[in-house]
C-alpha cells in the first residue's frame, strides 16, 4: 500500500512539473510487464537453488502400516498387525553431488539476475530514445513554426508589391502555395510530437499530456574513448555475466554427474512400535518396540553408460555456451565501434549544420533586403527560406543524433549512472 501511495504521488508530480528523464525511467521500470515477469523468474530460480540445499540436511520419515489377514501366519501371530515408525537418515558422502547440484542451481539463479539486469537496461535505453524523440519532435515544431512565420511575412511583402503593380499575381500564388506547404509541415510536426509522446506512454505505462513540459538536463553529449569503453563493456555487461554464469552452472552440473562414480555413505536410525490390532499397543508373543541403527556404503558398478553419456552432454553444453559467449563479445565490440562512429558522425554533422544555419540565415537576411530593394526576385527569397529551414532541420537532427548515440554507447558499455 505504501509503495502504491508513493507511486501515485510520483504520477501527480508529472503533471505538476516537467517530466524528467529519471522520472520516466522510474515509471517504466516499475510498470514494465516483461521486467516484472523476469523478476519472478529470478525468484523461481532462487527457490530452486535453495531447494538444492536439502542434501545437506538429514531426512526424517514417519510411517504407519496396518495389515489384516484371513489366516494366521504361524505360531501365535495374530491375523492383525500394525506398525508405526520414525526413521532418520543422513548422507555422509555422495561424491559431492549435493554440493555441485547446489552450486549449479545457484549459478543459474545468478544468471537470471543478470538477465533481469540486461532487460532493465534495455528498457532504460528505450525510455531515453523515446524521450529524445519527443525533444527532437518539439524542436521540429519550432522549426516548422519559424518557416510559417517567415512565409507569412513574405506573403505580406509580396501582396504589398502586387498591390502597387511591382509583381505579377503568380508571384503571390507562389508564396501562398509555399505557405500552405509550410503549414502542412507544421501539422506533420505536431502529429510527430504526439506520436512520440504515445511511444513514451507505452514504454512508461503512464498518461502524458500533450502540453507536458520536458527537460534536457540529464542528456549527455560525451561518451569516452574506445579502449576505456571496451573494458567497461566486457567488465559490466549483464549479458556477458549471464553467459559466464551459465558456463559455471554447466560445469558444476557436469561435476554433479561425475560424483555418481564415487561411493555413497549413509547413516540411519529408526524407532518402531508394533501392535496386534489397529493401534500399535503391544504384542503378547514378542517385543513391542525396537531401535535400529544402520550404516551403508554403496557404489554403482554399471548403469548402462548413463553417467558417461550425461557427462559428454554436459561438457558439450558447457562448450556451446562458451562459444556463444565468444560470439556475443565479438558482436558487442562491433556495436560499440558502430555507436562511436555514429557519435562522431553526428558531432561532425552538427558542426557542419551550425555553419550551414549561420550561412543560410545570413543569406536569407541579405536576399530579403535585396527583395525589398527590388533587386532580388520573390523566387530567390523562397529559395533562401527553404535553405534556412533545411539547415535548421539538419541541425536539429544532428543534435539529437548525438544524444541517441551517447545513450546507445552507455547501454553497450553498461555505464553506471
Amino acid at each position: 500500500m505504501k509503495k502504491s501511495f508513493c507511486f501515485a504521488l510520483l504520477l501527480c508530480s508529472f503533471s505538476a512539473n516537467a517530466l524528467t528523464l529519471n522520472a520516466a525511467i522510474e515509471a517504466a521500470v516499475q510498470n514494465n510487464a516483461e521486467l516484472r515477469a523476469t523478476q519472478f523468474t529470478s525468484v523461481s530460480a532462487k527457490h530452486s537453488a535453495d531447494a538444492q540445499k536439502s542434501g545437506y540436511y538429514p531426512r526424517a520419515d514417519a510411517g504407519y502400516a496396518y495389515k489384516n489377514s484371513s489366516e494366521k501366519a504361524f505360531g501365535n501371530v495374530e491375523e492383525q498387525f500394525s506398525q508405526i515408525g520414525l526413521e532418520l537418515t543422513y548422507n555422509l558422502f555422495n561424491g559431492g553431488a549435493d554440493k555441485y547440484s547446489y552450486l549449479s542451481a545457484s549459478k543459474k539463479y545468478e544468471a537470471e539476475q543478470y538477465a533481469e539486469s540486461a532487460l532493465k537496461n534495455d528498457i532504460i535505453l528505450s525510455v531515453k530514445k523515446a524521450y529524445i524523440e519527443i525533444l527532437k519532435a518539439k524542436e521540429n515544431i519550432a522549426v516548422a513554426e519559424r518557416a510559417v512565420a517567415l512565409l507569412e511575412n513574405q506573403l505580406k511583402d509580396i501582396n504589398l508589391s502586387f498591390s502597387v503593380g511591382f509583381v505579377a499575381r503568380n508571384e503571390v500564388l507562389k508564396v501562398e502555395s509555399e505557405l500552405a506547404s509550410a503549414r502542412q509541415g507544421l501539422l506533420t510536426a505536431n502529429s510527430g510530437y504526439k506520436t512520440a509522446i504515445f511511444s513514451l506512454e507505452q514504454i512508461t505505462g503512464i498518461n502524458i499530456p500533450v502540453n507536458e513540459p520536458f527537460e534536457t538536463t540529464n542528456l549527455n553529449k560525451n561518451a569516452g574513448d574506445y579502449s576505456a569503453l571496451k573494458d567497461e563493456m566486457f567488465n559490466n555487461r549483464s549479458e556477458i555475466k549471464y553467459m559466464q554464469s551459465l558456463v559455471e552452472a554447466a560445469d558444476y552440473s557436469r561435476k554433479a554427474v561425475r560424483a555418481g562414480y564415487l561411493p555413497k555413505v549413509n547413516l540411519g536410525a529408526g524407532f518402531y512400535s508394533y501392535g496386534q490390532n489397529l493401534s500399535p499397543e503391544g504384542r503378547d508373543y514378542t517385543y513391542d518396540n525396537e531401535t535400529v541403527v544402520s550404516a551403508s556404503v554403496g557404489i554403482n558398478l554399471f548403469d548402462g553408460f548413463y553417467k558417461n553419456r550425461t557427462l559428454s552432454a554436459k561438457q558439450a553444453e558447457k562448450t556451446a555456451i562458451g562459444w556463444q559467449l565468444t560470439d556475443m563479445k565479438s558482436k558487442m565490440d562491433l556495436q560499440l565501434k558502430t555507436a562511436l562512429e555514429n557519435l562522431a558522425l553526428a558531432k561532425s554533422s552538427l558542426e557542419t549544420a551550425e555553419k550551414e544555419v549561420a550561412s543560410a540565415a545570413e543569406n536569407y537576411r541579405i536576399t530579403q533586403n535585396r527583395f525589398l530593394q527590388k533587386v532580388a526576385t520573390n523566387t530567390e527569397v523562397l529559395d533562401a527560406r527553404v535553405m534556412l529551414t533545411r539547415a535548421e532541420s539538419n541541425r536539429n537532427t544532428a543534435k539529437y543524433n548525438i544524444y541517441k548515440a551517447v545513450a546507445e554507447i552507455e547501454r553497450i558499455a553498461e555505464k553506471g549512472d
